[in-house]
């Protein structure tokens, strides 16, 4: 697999920090991938986030974009490589008109009018926004609200996208739409999709799933692997998904597979079980 982020050594204090935010962190991010860093508040997602982005510079270690060690020199190119969709979207919101807010990183890129339109209507069919190219951001849902913001992304075409708990805002329907549709262009755009959250709940369409804790990576594996952890997640702040609470209740008066169940693996069972009584 091809590596398009690697992270070596990193170390990060904030000024006057008594405690480093992030210490002698390594990782590898490869292309095409879904991984979700998690941990509570405090625990150096967001750091990381800053860090990768070239926002703030380490204090030692390495970060690498697409084979390019970044440095002073090369930062600029290293982002144009990296989209950042942010909790609330009203924050990247800076035009009158949705399509006025998806030409923002572009007229910045100093794109001509001709392609920049091109390159709008694009963006906007990708999510599905077309029909709402002239409307004042401010009169869409939530969910609408971040599709635009999605649709800003990815008109400057990046290599990479960082979710900055850009779901925690809706409600689980539009969760659920956001998160597929991020799937789906993962899929269809080669992108690769690092989501930084503290709900464990948002990590099940991601292919690995790094717990952070005090700066330091504590657990790295697949979702089945880390949502195994059960009540023990709750040591790094995190709660154990729905569904894991679910099954250790159903446990005393249910037989169930051992390991990890989606809901709807866990409904599958319990219809089986249902069925055959």
């Amino acid at each position: 697999m091809e590596k398009i982020i690697s992270i070596a050594n990193l170390n990060y204090t904030y000024p006057d920090a008594k405690q480093a935010a992030i210490n002698d962190l390594s990782l590898d991010i490869y292309k095409n991938e879904w991984i979700s860093i998690v941990g509570k508040n405090g625990s150096g997602k967001s750091t990381l986030t800053k860090l990768i982005d070239g926002l703030i510079e380490a204090d030692s270690g390495t970060i690498s974009v697409a084979g390019q060690i970044i440095n002073e020199d090369n930062i600029w190119e290293a982002r144009k490589k990296i989209g950042i969709i942010f909790q609330n979207p009203d924050h990247q919101f800076v035009g009158a008109t949705v399509e006025d807010d998806v030409a923002f990183g572009l007229e910045n890129q100093g794109m001509p009018r001709e392609q920049m339109v091109k390159e709008i209507d694009r963006a906007l069919e990708l999510v599905k926004m077309s029909d709402f190219k002239k409307r004042d951001p401010q009169s869409l849902s939530g969910g609408q609200k971040q599709r635009v913001a999605i649709a800003g992304v990815l008109a400057t075409k990046p290599q990479i996208i960082i979710m900055d708990e850009s779901t925690s805002m809706l409600d689980p329907d539009g969760r659920k739409t956001v998160l597929n549709l991020v799937q789906q262009l993962r899929k269809e755009q080669d992108l690769t999709i690092i989501s930084i959250t503290h709900d464990i709940e948002e990590t099940e369409l991601s292919q690995r799933i790094v717990v952070l804790n005090t700066g330091k990576i504590v657990k790295d594996g697949k979702p089945v692997e880390i949502y195994d952890l059960g009540t023990d997640l709750r040591k790094y702040g995190l709660e154990e998904p729905f569904s894991s609470k679910l099954m250790s209740t159903l446990r005393d008066t249910v037989k169930l597979p051992e390991g990890y169940l989606s809901e709807e693996e866990l409904e599958q069972q319990l219809w089986k079980l249902h069925s055959n009584m």
